[in-house]
């Protein structure tokens, strides 16, 4: 990875980017949470979810706990780990956080909404569910407390960091206490295609947005093998279904849900691709104690470059030079 905070080399990165621009519909807002950005928060008693574990595939239960210290924890098998970068581990294509595995969903949601919680899992990965993050929005509803206010926070200047293929640039908030995200994502044939979307992202929008499932894409009669495997009950090692993931290949998505359809285009492959991209910010409020506001430019942003920003951006002695200030 290299970084880079020359104004010339984030406007060339941005020049080259996908002309077309999609958005979402204006319908795409949920306002059921009464969430102020100026707050941080957390829940007032705990709840438990039950799923299958999407690595193990075996039967578990996530307890969802009040923040209880510093940090946000997770918790399994008797090891807890506060959320930060230094403790994630590259392993299959996740977020990790030592022995826990697939944190990105949980934490996207605690961005989104300036939550702090803490997760003891049965089972070392978390379940891939069928609505993904509306479990636990399900578990907060009517059931949150105000920790406090927390300062707004951004990068002090521009930057990028860029991997061989792909890269993430961060600018300043512009003084209006906005998270924008600009995704741009490059698959073969014209389901997906070169998509780029840009929108902010509220607490309303992540609500709504927040039960797009995990993406499957298979090429060509790959698909269709899965299509029929998930017809008939899914996997045997793997807990696929076609309930749990959007499945589609170049030409076609198998399973699309009504939901996120709009004049004729389904949005829900770009709104999951929001909530994995959404997650490592989550390590950076925690850090510096403050909600990011700010723009976030993005391509082919996948989780394990996500471990690598989060780690530069939280380490305070390696990211001085560009540094975090408060608004």
């Amino acid at each position: 990875m290299q970084i880079h905070t020359t104004l010339q080399t984030i406007s060339e990165l941005k020049k080259n980017r996908f002309p077309e621009i999609d958005r979402f519909p204006k319908h795409f807002v949920e306002d059921r949470f009464p969430i102020e950005v100026k707050n941080s928060y957390t829940i007032q008693k705990e709840f438990s979810v039950k799923g299958v574990s999407t690595l193990e595939n075996q039967p578990s239960t996530i307890r969802v706990k009040p923040f209880s210290g510093a940090f946000s924890k997770f918790s399994h098998s008797q090891k807890t780990l506060e959320l930060k970068p230094e403790f994630c581990i590259k392993g299959n294509h996740n977020i990790q956080l030592g022995d826990v595995k697939i944190i990105e969903h949980p934490i996207a949601l605690m961005s989104a909404f300036g939550l702090y919680l803490d997760f003891d899992l049965e089972k070392s990965s978390f379940p891939t569910f069928d609505f993904c993050d509306q479990v636990y929005l399900d578990g907060i509803a009517n059931n949150l407390r105000v920790i406090g206010e927390v300062p707004p926070i951004t990068v002090a200047k521009p930057f990028v960091m860029s991997w061989e293929k792909g890269y993430c640039i961060l600018e300043p908030d512009e003084g209006n206490l906005k998270l924008i995200l600009d995704h741009q994502v490059s698959y073969p044939g014209s389901t997906v295609g070169n998509s780029r979307i840009t929108t902010e992202l509220t607490p309303e929008i992540f609500s709504y947005i927040a039960s797009a499932r995990t993406t499957a894409f298979r090429p060509g009669e790959e698909a269709d093998k899965f299509y029929q495997i998930g017809l008939a009950g899914g996997l045997k090692d793997y807990p696929f279904t076609l309930e749990n993931v959007i499945l589609l290949n170049e030409e076609r998505i198998f399973n699309p849900r009504e939901k996120f359809a709009h004049e004729g285009k389904n949005y829900e492959f770009l709104a999951h691709e929001l909530i994995d991209i959404l997650a490592w910010i989550r390590f950076v409020e925690e850090e510096y104690k403050g909600r990011f506001f700010g723009k976030m430019t993005t391509f082919l942003f996948d989780h394990h470059k996500q471990i690598d920003i989060a780690q530069f951006v939280c380490n305070r002695k390696e990211f001085s030079e560009i540094g975090i200030r408060t608004l």
